[in-house]
C-alpha cells in the first residue's frame, strides 16, 4: 500500500467515531443547503396557500381579523368545493370573543373536511413543551393535526409524520394532506429540491372580495396560514430565506406525496468509501491516488444528491472526512518520497530516484565523488556550498550527453552512459579530470577540488546493486588515489566478506589477527615523548592487511564496535601500565566512537580495566570521534561527565572535519583537541588550511586544552607547528604505528632516547 495498514486502520477507526458522534454532520447539512438553494422542482399544485397577508390585515378594521372573518373564510372555502381546509391558526385567546360561535359554527358545517392546528411551544417559565388543543366548543369530532416541528441548526430539516402532544399521538398537516400515517412517532427528511416560488398562494382579501373561488380552490387542499409579518410565523428552510410556516407544511406534504422517505445513514457510504480507498492505496503509482479520491468524493456527492431526489437520505460527512485524512496521509508520504528523490541543494534527482527508475539494462553506471567534499562544505561561508555544488554539477553535466545527472545527499554524483558510448568513457573521465584541475570560483575565493570516479559496466543485478557497485569502485579510487576504478569481481568478494563480518571478527579476535599498534606523540617544543596512541590493526590470513576505515565502519554497522573497542582499550591500558613500570610516564590515547557513549556500563568497564592493570585514570585519554552523534543523546552527555569525574582525559579527534565542529566544544569539556591531518599535511601549501590550524591551536589554548596535530610527515611542517605554538604532534616523521615490542625497543631508559 501507498501508506501503512496501520494508518489505514486508524483512519477507519476515527471515521467510525466521527460517524457515530455526528461530528461531520455539518458537511452534510451544508450540501443539503446547497441543494435547497439550487432547488428547481415545482410543487404539484394540488395544495395551495390561502395567505392571511399584510394586505388582508391592513384592510381589516383596527388591523384585527375577527372570528367573524375567520368564519367567512371557512364558509367561502367550503362553498368553493375545496378538498380540505387546514387552518394554521390557534384561537386560545379568541374563545371569549362574542362572535367566536360564528367561527365554531362554520367549522362544524364543513365537517371532516376542515383540520384545526395543534401547536406545541416551550413554556418560558418551566421550559416544558406545552400543546394548545382547540376549544371544546368545536366538539370532539373536529379533525386536528399537529403543526410542531424541530429546529436543527436554526433551520427545519425534518418534519414529523406523527407527533405526540402531551401524550396524544397526532398526525401532522403533511401526513393529513398525503394520507400517510404512522402509529408511532416518526420523522422524515424534507425534499429540499422544491422551489418555494412555485407554490400557488392566494390572498385572503381576494377570497373575501370574491376574486377567487371554485375555479381556483375546487378539489384542492387549502392551507389557511398567516404570512403577515406581525404573526412572526416564519422559519428557515435550508438554502432558503425565511418562509411562512404554511409553505414548510406544504413542502413537507409534497415530499410525502411523492413517496416514502428513507434514511440509510452514514454506514453504507463509509463502507463504499473504504473499499474504494483500499483499492486506490494499492495502486503502484501514488500519483493515481488523488484522481481516485476525487472521483470517490464526487460519486458520494452525486449519489447523495441523486438519492435525495428519490427521497433516500444518506450521510457522507464521515466518508468525506475519511477521504480527506487518507489524502493528507498520501500527500505527506509523496512529499517525503519527493524530498528523498530530489536533492534540496542542487535540485537534481537523488540516488533514490535513480534506483527506482526503469532497469539500467546495458547502460554503464558512473559514480563520482569529490575527494575533499566534506572539508569544503564545512568551511565555505554562506551560500558557498550551494555555489560549489552548482559548479560541480555543471562540469559533470558535460559528460552526461543528455542523460540525467543524479546528486545524492552526501555530495556524490552518478549518471548512466548508453552502451554505444562505452568506448568513450575513459576519454570522458579524463576530460572531466582536466576540467577539475581548474579551481572553482566561490565568491572571491578560488577552491581546489579533486574528484574520483567509479565505473560499473556489469549488466547483472538490480539498479540499486549496480549503483552501489559503482560507488564502491569510486571509494576504491579515493583510497588508491587513482582517477577511476572499474568495479571488479573482487568487489563481490568484499561484499561476501562484509556479510560474514561478525564471525570473521570473532575469529580474528581469538586468533590474534586483530592487534594494537602504538604511535608515539611528542611535545612539539621539546621533542619529548608525552603520549602514545593505540591504533587497531587487522591482518587477514587471506586478504592481508585490511584498512582500519574498512573494518571499523563495518564493525559499527554490525554492532561489533563495542567488543572491538573494549579489546583495544584493554590492550592499551595494559601497555600503558607496563610503560609506567619502566619509568616512562606518558598518556595512552584510545579512540572511542561516540555511538558507544550510549552504553550505560562503559564507564564502569573502563574503571575495572584501569584498576586491574594499576593504571591511574589521568594517564588514559579517550579520543571521541563522530561527535555529531552526541547532540541528541542524554546518555552520551552523562557518560562524558562520568568519564571526567573518574579522572580520565577527553580529547576531540579529527577536529575541523564534518563530524567535529565548534558546537561540540560546548558539549564536550575536552582536555585536548586533535587537528585533523588533512589540514596539517596541506597547511604549507594552503593559506586557508594554515589559518584553520592556527585558529584551532589558539582556540584550544583559550579553552585550557592541549592542541595536538596529526599527520606530521616532514620537518618544515613540524617547525611551522612549533612557530604556531602547537603543543603535541604525531606523524610518520616522529614515529610510525608499531607493535608494542617495537615501541619498547625504540625507547630506552635514558631521557635522550625518548626525544624525537
Amino acid at each position: 500500500m501507498i501508506i501503512s495498514w496501520r494508518t489505514f486502520a486508524l483512519t477507519l477507526l476515527i471515521s467510525l467515531l466521527v460517524g457515530i458522534s455526528s461530528a461531520s454532520e455539518l458537511a452534510d447539512r451544508l450540501l443539503d443547503a446547497a441543494v435547497g438553494r439550487l432547488g428547481s422542482r415545482a410543487v404539484s399544485g394540488d395544495v395551495v396557500i390561502l395567505a392571511l397577508d399584510e394586505r388582508t390585515i391592513a384592510s381589516s378594521r383596527n388591523r384585527d381579523f375577527t372570528p367573524t372573518q375567520y368564519a367567512e373564510v371557512v364558509d367561502k372555502v367550503n362553498a368553493a368545493g375545496a378538498k380540505r381546509l387546514l387552518i394554521d391558526f390557534y384561537f386560545d385567546r379568541r374563545e371569549n370573543d362574542r362572535d367566536f360561535p360564528l367561527f365554531v359554527s362554520a367549522v362544524k358545517k364543513m365537517g371532516d373536511r376542515v383540520v384545526l392546528a395543534v401547536p406545541t411551544r416551550t413554556d418560558p417559565g418551566t421550559g416544558q413543551q406545552v400543546s394548545i388543543f382547540p376549544s371544546p366548543k368545536f366538539g370532539p369530532e373536529v379533525p386536528i393535526a399537529s403543526i410542531a416541528w424541530d429546529i436543527e441548526f436554526w433551520q427545519v430539516w425534518r418534519m414529523p409524520i406523527t407527533y405526540v402532544a402531551e401524550g396524544r399521538p397526532l398526525p401532522t398537516f403533511a401526513s393529513v394532506i398525503a394520507n400517510k400515517y404512522s402509529p408511532t412517532p416518526a420523522k422524515f427528511r424534507l425534499d429540499l429540491s422544491y422551489n418555494p416560488a412555485t407554490i400557488t398562494t392566494y390572498s385572503t382579501r381576494d377570497l373575501l372580495d370574491g376574486r377567487i373561488g371554485a375555479r381556483e380552490l375546487r378539489g384542492k387542499d387549502v392551507i389557511f396560514a398567516p404570512t403577515a409579518p406581525n404573526f412572526q410565523d416564519t422559519s428557515y428552510l435550508p438554502g432558503q430565506e425565511r418562509l411562512p410556516g404554511g409553505y414548510i407544511h406544504l413542502i413537507a406534504a409534497e415530499t410525502l406525496k411523492r413517496g416514502d422517505p428513507v434514511d440509510i445513514g452514514w454506514v453504507p457510504p463509509l463502507l463504499f468509501t473504504m473499499i474504494a480507498m483500499a483499492a486506490a492505496l494499492r495502486l503502484r503509482n501514488p500519483r493515481h491516488f488523488a484522481p481516485v479520491a476525487l472521483a470517490t468524493a464526487a460519486l458520494l456527492v452525486a449519489g447523495k444528491i441523486a438519492l435525495g431526489l428519490m427521497l433516500v437520505t444518506t450521510w457522507i460527512g464521515a466518508s468525506i472526512f475519511c477521504i480527506a485524512v487518507l489524502s493528507t496521509a498520501v500527500s505527506r508520504k509523496r512529499r517525503r518520497v519527493s524530498a528523498q528523490r530530489q536533492n534540496p541543494v542542487s535540485g537534481l534527482p537523488t540516488f533514490e530516484a535513480m534506483r527506482n527508475q526503469v532497469p539500467f539494462g546495458s547502460a554503464t553506471v558512473i559514480a563520482a565523488k569529490l575527494v575533499n567534499f566534506e572539508d569544503l562544505a564545512a568551511f565555505l561561508p554562506g551560500e558557498g556550498s550551494q555555489q560549489m555544488v552548482d559548479q560541480v554539477a555543471r562540469r559533470l553535466a558535460l559528460a552526461c550527453h543528455g542523460t540525467q545527472l543524479h546528486h545524492d545527499l552526501d555530495g556524490t554524483f552518478a549518471w548512466l552512459v548508453p552502451y554505444y558510448q562505452h568506448s568513450q568513457i575513459e576519454g570522458q573521465l579524463a576530460g572531466l579530470a582536466a576540467l577539475f584541475n581548474a579551481p572553482l570560483t566561490i565568491g572571491e575565493q578560488r577552491v581546489d577540488v579533486a574528484i574520483a570516479f567509479g565505473v560499473n559496466d556489469e549488466f547483472e543485478g538490480s539498479n540499486a546493486q549496480r549503483l552501489a557497485a559503482a560507488l564502491v569502485a569510486a571509494e576504491q579510487s579515493i583510497r588508491t588515489r587513482s582517477l577511476w576504478t572499474k568495479f571488479a569481481p573482487r568487489g563481490k568478494e568484499d561484499a561476501g566478506w562484509q556479510l560474514s563480518f561478525h564471525s570473521q571478527l570473532e575469529d580474528a579476535l581469538t586468533g590474534g589477527d586483530i592487534w594494537v599498534a602504538f604511535q608515539p606523540q611528542y611535545a612539539v617544543a621539546t621533542r619529548q615523548l608525552v603520549g602514545v596512541e593505540a591504533l587497531v590493526r587487522w591482518t587477514h590470513p587471506t586478504r592481508g592487511p585490511i584498512p582500519p576505515d574498512e573494518f571499523i565502519v563495518q564493525a559499527e554497522k554490525s554492532q561489533d564496535i563495542y567488543r572491538l573497542t573494549l579489546f583495544v582499550m584493554d590492550q592499551a591500558i595494559r601497555s600503558a601500565a607496563q610503560l609506567q613500570q619502566l619509568g616512562i610516564d606518558i598518556h595512552m590515547s584510545v579512540n572511542l566512537s561516540a555511538t558507544l557513549l550510549d552504553h550505560s556500563d562503559l564507564v564502569g568497564t573502563v574503571r575495572v580495566m584501569l584498576t586491574a592493570h594499576h593504571l591511574p585514570p589521568e594517564k588514559l585519554t579517550i579520543e571521541i570521534t563522530e561527535t555529531a552523534q552526541i547532540e541528541n543523546s542524554g546518555q552520551a552527555r552523562q557518560t562524558l561527565a562520568q568519564l571526567r569525574r573518574a579522572g580520565i582525559r577527553l580529547s576531540i579527534d579529527d577536529y575541523g572535519t564534518g563530524q567535529s565542529n565548534l558546537e561540540y566544544l560546548t558539549e564536550i569539556e575536552a582536555d585536548e583537541i586533535k587537528i585533523d591531518k588533512r589540514f596539517v599535511m596541506t597547511m604549507r601549501d594552503s593559506q586557508r588550511n594554515l589559518e584553520v590550524v592556527k585558529s584551532t591551536i589558539d582556540l584550544a589554548h583559550r579553552l585550557g586544552a592541549v592542541a595536538v596535530a596529526e599527520g606530521i610527515e616532514d620537518a618544515p611542517t613540524l617547525a611551522l607547528l612549533e612557530q604556531l605554538g602547537c603543543d603535541v604532534g604525531q606523524g610518520y616523521l616522529l614515529g610510525k604505528p608499531q607493535q608494542f615490542s617495537e615501541l619498547l625497543n625504540s625507547l630506552s631508559d635514558t631521557p635522550h632516547s625518548r626525544t624525537a
